[in-house]
């Protein structure tokens, strides 16, 4: 998310007005009224976790038999789903590669289907730490953006991608930050 932002100098502008707002000229730590207010910060989230969702890949059993096309594939049968490319698809995400936070705004998100965005899986086995990661991305993200300026070292076209548990760049990923 970091290396993101710095390459979107309009959506570090909006989240510094946004925190400005909140905060003012203060340098207390956040509360949880606070974070709720971050409204803007958290669509970035959500749009950074679109682009690079940290578990890329998900398996799970078909609990019935289901039927696709005209197939029937078994009950207990394993199926893989790539998240990386259900969160770039057009029809859904349109200009999947772009960096659009005001996707996750709230009538923006009315018509899309709860299981289009699964950064943290979704169902009955979603993660359990989604709710303390999120908090826990907005005060880290919050704190950052309200001292530093983020530039851009590493480019988000430079970036490429490995095979791994989880989503990893084959490369280090660089960021300059610059006081405010």
């Amino acid at each position: 998310m970091i290396m993101r932002l710095a390459n979107e100098p309009h959506a570090q502008v909006s989240i510094a007005e946004e925190l400005r707002s909140i905060f003012g000229d203060s340098q207390r730590p956040p509360t949880l009224e606070d974070l709720s207010q971050m409204k803007y910060l958290d669509c970035c989230i959500k749009e950074s976790l679109r682009l690079y969702p940290s578990v890329h890949f998900m398996s799970r059993y078909f609990a019935e038999d289901v039927k696709i096309g005209d197939v029937i594939v078994p009950h207990k049968t394993m199926c893989h789903f790539n998240v990386f490319d259900i969160h770039r698809n057009p029809d859904i995400f349109p200009d999947p590669e772009k960096f659009i936070p005001e996707r996750f705004l709230p009538e923006n998100c009315v018509s899309r289907h709860p299981y289009a965005y699964i950064p943290f899986s979704a169902g009955p086995r979603n993660c359990i730490g989604q709710k303390f990661a999120q908090i826990e991305l907005k005060v880290i993200m919050s704190s950052i953006l309200r001292r530093y300026i983020l530039e851009p070292v590493t480019r988000t076209e430079d970036l490429v991608f490995t095979i791994d548990i989880i989503l990893r760049t084959s490369h280090p990923i660089y960021v300059r930050f610059r006081e405010r």
